[in-house]
């Protein structure tokens, strides 16, 4: 997907709290009509990029631009309404007294409201059942989806989402996600999504940042971070790879499953994805199953060599391994990057 217009730019923004350090330089190019992913862990720095973009937190330093105009900088200062930005909370944030079309019309003007905007926010989240019900009421999706709704409502340049599904279940969550992925296609919204969730990031964002201790520290589409990361840590961010010890000479390196072409001499860590290891019953292989788990569209298997070594292959269902059995392997894909000790 091509993107043309650069809609925002953060440029260097750092924040602290007394001598806690929780941005440092941080920099994102947000594109019209993308969903951008922020992932990182608890306490990686991501929510508080999200409300130092809606304004609700004040950088210590850097810049924000919105369409090349200065929304931030050590002069300038433009509010959170003024910012024409859309923000559905964690905790979703809905008033408590004011039933569902009343919550939605919170942030619309008389005449917006009468002009059939509000009705036509009701309809487009599939709320119109709900209407004169009050956030109690209602589950933790349909609360989603008003939050989601009252954010639209104003047609903000962009909305941001703060771990938008965390507190639904993993079926409702797959389910709003993609309703909500849908949406902001249909209605070409501009979105960034917190997340610590790297299926969630992988699979609805176009672009994704990995944020470590307040650092990005790869910026690319899903592709490109799970296919060649630049480090362990961005390896480890977007999956459960196999991270093995090597050195490089000459642009082989050898480790404890077999030697590849590198890039890179010396000390290296080698990402192996455990859907890159094909294994196969061999009597005389050099490998051993030790535990095979089953998820029904896939299984993990366990396996050790002669050191005790263990790694992880991820296949088809189709064939099924026991504990004791002898396999051989073959690696399709590696990803290389200097060690980090």
């Amino acid at each position: 997907m091509v993107f043309d217009s650069l809609i925002l730019r953060a440029r260097s923004l750092s924040k602290s709290y007394g001598a806690e350090s929780v941005l440092s330089n941080f920099n994102i190019d947000i594109w019209e009509g993308s969903i951008f992913g922020i992932l990182g862990t608890s306490g990686s720095g991501k929510t508080t990029a999200l409300r130092m973009l809606a304004g609700f937190e004040l950088p210590d330093s850097g810049s924000i631009e919105m369409y090349n105009k200065v929304i931030f900088d050590h002069e300038t200062n433009t509010p959170p309404e003024n910012r024409n930005i859309g923000m559905v909370f964690q905790d979703y944030a809905l008033f408590p007294h004011l039933n569902v079309e009343k919550n939605i019309a919170f942030g619309l003007s008389k005449e917006e409201q009468n002009s059939g905007r509000l009705q036509e926010v009701i309809d487009m989240c599939n709320l119109t059942q709900y209407k004169n019900k009050f956030p109690q009421k209602l589950s933790g999706g349909q609360q989603q989806r008003v939050a989601l709704a009252r954010a639209l409502a104003p047609k903000p340049e962009m909305i941001l989402l703060d771990e938008p599904f965390t507190s639904l279940d993993a079926q409702m969550a797959r389910v709003l996600r993609d309703e909500v992925v849908s949406l902001l296609r249909e209605t070409q919204t501009t979105a960034i999504i917190v997340t610590h969730d790297q299926e969630e990031a992988l699979s609805v964002c176009d672009i994704v940042s990995v944020l470590e201790n307040g650092n990005v520290i790869q910026s690319a589409t899903p592709q490109e971070i799970y296919l060649n990361p630049i480090s362990q840590s961005v390896a480890n961010s977007v999956g459960d790879p196999n991270i093995l010890k090597g050195f490089s000479v000459d642009g082989r390196v050898e480790t404890s499953l077999g030697s590849f072409t590198s890039a890179y001499e010396g000390a290296l860590d080698v990402s192996i994805r455990p859907e890159c290891i094909e294994i196969n019953l061999d009597s005389m292989g050099p490998y051993t199953v030790k535990e095979c788990t089953f998820y029904g569209h896939d299984q993990v298997i366990s396996f050790q060599n002669n050191k005790g070594e263990i790694f992880r292959s991820r296949s088809l269902p189709s064939v099924i391994y026991e504990p004791g059995d002898k396999i051989c392997i073959e690696v399709s894909e590696v990803t290389t990057f200097p060690s980090n000790k």
